[in-house]
């Protein structure tokens, strides 16, 4: 999808002329967060298929593309946006300690990204402690009648 379609298409999703939909939506808080960089040697050394072209099927240069757009459409919008992009290459070696197959997370990934998702909240007035619980706990659900604990939320 081309980057300007995706900006055009994620904005229109979540605001309309920089307001966000709060009609439809009005107790939803939105955060935006960016793709992960990619490793382009990564992914040539873990291709999907066959690659005859010697190419990646991504490059980090399309993924940073898609994040100024991420982060374009939370400024026109106002809401908050979780940079992954720009984030996890700020560490040495972030291809091998962070992605996998120059794609998918690594155990370290999945960390970072967890730990600059409860920063992210909490400077936005939300932990991960006082959200409110919107489902029972699976120890709570009857399991002679399980719907019966739902009629609750």
């Amino acid at each position: 999808m081309p980057t300007s379609y995706h900006f055009q298409y994620l904005g229109s999703i979540i605001c309309k002329n920089g307001e966000i939909e709060e009609k439809q939506w009005p107790k939803t808080q939105i955060l935006l967060i960016t793709p992960p960089p990619i490793d382009e040697n990564g992914r040539l050394r873990n291709p999907y298929s066959e690659n005859p072209v010697t190419q990646p099927e991504r490059t980090n240069e399309a993924a940073g593309a898609y994040a100024k757009a991420c982060i374009a459409v939370a400024e026109e919008c106002g809401i908050p946006v979780l940079d992954l992009w720009t984030k996890m290459q700020q560490f040495p070696d972030w291809e091998n300690a962070y992605l996998r197959d120059g794609l998918h997370l690594t155990p370290s990934g999945n960390r970072l990204v967890f730990e600059e998702l409860v920063v992210k909240l909490r400077d936005e007035g939300l932990s991960p402690e006082n959200l409110p619980v919107d489902l029972p706990l699976f120890t709570e659900i009857d399991v002679d009648d399980p719907l019966k604990f739902f009629d609750k939320y």
